[in-house]
């Protein structure tokens, strides 16, 4: 069954959908956190594990996810996961002791939501690819995580007023079960794309190269940076005399720019005239969030907090989504997607984990958050400096080319242009298709005999009988 045009945007909305509601369970464990303090009348630190424990477990699910996606396919992997995360949010509502609490919510609901996650991250980019509108289809998708977070507070609120917290719990379990309706969405690629991909078969090939140690580590980093932001932002601000209101409103700004940033990257990348412009924005972004961090060195305005916030969601906004996934596919391949993207997952759930009680224990010992925002500015820029160093030094590069295909089966004088991504260590990669003009590669490309190209298959819609001719190779 050929996937429509139509049926890849209702694939978008399931994923975000999907990334609603696990950002919507999983981010606002803060509130639950309060909830849960005040009716155990446990101590803050054990209390807190259990927030902790959701989003780190949830990311860190990346790896075996990807797995399972290999294996199982989207659907099970996506229902199953709504089933794991439903019954981990009623076993919370009949917990008694917090260690049962924690261990439910922490690892059974946060390993369900990191399965179901796992799906809505993949399936766009699959449905999507060789698309032209690709990336702002992530992008858009991705926008849940803001959507989820702003939503679902003061929502978990109501609900914990109004029916407890066990009636807020079992009434959580019956919206992560919506993964089970949304997960049937998630219906296989067309069988064109599915003939195409099995001639990319996943390899861990990619674990032998240097940059992928060195670009994942740069992630961490800039994921350590963030959870700090995250975890101390509000009580920052209440060192500096502000209210919790004004704490709250930064949060607020951060959620904003998050949403717009993501869609305004994904339409960049959408019209990209190179295929390592992911890469330059990932840079960019995360050196404009050390940057800023520091001007909070300098001014304890509330104006400049305003500012940063900005500034800071557009960093957070580029550790994610479209900019993310653009990395992975063109230096590791779209056929190693499940896995690098299940690993990058992991990286962010240990980042996450030891950002904010590193930051804590640090602002303890020096009574000040100078020496953590210096932390801060200094992850950033290690960051920058080990995505820098995979951009210009490693290894095993790709390479690009500029191909211009004609059909006999097309109008004539119609022809499709796709920009293949080679690496030079591997044996093939598949070309991103597009209808319009041929983009405009800035990174000198390998000879033409460097790159196979799949004869006699149906590719993006068009079918056999190819000619091809070299376009452009442009330094």
């Amino acid at each position: 069954m050929q996937t429509s045009i139509s049926y890849r945007w209702v694939v978008v909305l399931a994923a975000m959908s999907v990334r609603t509601i696990v950002y919507g369970i999983t981010y606002t464990s803060g509130i639950v956190y309060v909830i849960i303090l005040q009716s155990f009348e446990t101590g803050k630190a054990e209390t807190s594990l259990m927030t902790s424990l959701v989003t780190t477990v949830m990311f860190t699910a990346g790896p075996l996810s990807g797995r399972l996606l290999k294996t199982f396919g989207w659907r099970i992997t996506a229902v199953s996961g709504g089933l794991v995360a439903g019954i981990g949010l009623l076993l919370c509502s009949l917990s008694s002791r917090l260690t049962f609490l924690i261990l439910s919510y922490g690892f059974v609901t946060g390993f369900g939501c990191g399965m179901t996650y796992m799906v809505a991250c993949i399936a766009v980019p699959a449905h999507f690819l060789g698309h032209p509108r690709q990336k702002i289809a992530v992008a858009l998708a991705s926008c849940g995580t803001g959507v989820g977070t702003f939503v679902f507070s003061p929502i978990i609120q109501v609900i914990d007023s109004t029916y407890g917290w066990r009636g807020l719990f079992v009434i959580l379990a019956g919206v992560a079960l919506q993964f089970c309706i949304i997960g049937l969405l998630f219906r296989p690629v067309s069988p064109s794309t599915s003939e195409t991909c099995e001639k990319m078969t996943a390899t861990w090939t990619f674990m032998r190269n240097p940059d992928f140690y060195a670009t994942h580590l740069g992630f961490f980093l800039t994921t350590f940076g963030d959870s700090i932001i995250f975890g101390h932002l509000g009580e920052y601000v209440e060192t500096l005399g502000l209210t919790n209101d004004k704490g709250a409103y930064l949060y607020s700004f951060i959620g904003i720019s998050v949403v717009i940033l993501k869609l305004l990257q994904g339409a960049v990348l959408d019209n990209r005239v190179s295929v390592f412009m992911p890469m330059k924005l990932a840079i960019i972004f995360f050196l404009l969030g050390g940057v800023a961090t520091a001007f909070l060195l300098l001014s304890e305005e509330y104006s400049v907090l305003v500012i940063y916030s900005i500034f800071f969601g557009a960093n957070t906004a580029a550790n994610g989504g479209a900019i993310v996934v653009g990395i992975l596919e063109t230096y590791y391949g779209f056929e190693n997607l499940e896995l690098t993207f299940g690993m990058y997952l992991g990286v962010l759930g240990i980042g996450n984990l030891l950002g904010a009680p590193i930051a804590g224990t640090l602002f303890e010992l020096c009574d000040s958050y100078t020496p953590v925002l210096i932390m801060v500015c200094v992850s950033k820029v290690l960051s920058c400096f080990l995505l820098l160093l995979v951009y210009k030094v490693c290894p095993g590069k790709p390479t690009v080319k500029s191909l211009e295909i004609s059909s006999p089966k097309k109008e004539a004088n119609s022809k499709i242009y796709f920009g293949g991504v080679v690496d030079n260590n591997a044996e093939e990669k598949y070309p991103l298709l597009m209808e319009g003009n041929p983009p405009e590669y800035s990174r000198t490309g390998n000879t033409y005999s460097d790159l196979k190209i799949l004869e006699k298959e149906t590719i993006g819609g068009v079918h056999s009988n190819f000619s091809l001719e070299v376009v452009e190779n442009l330094t």
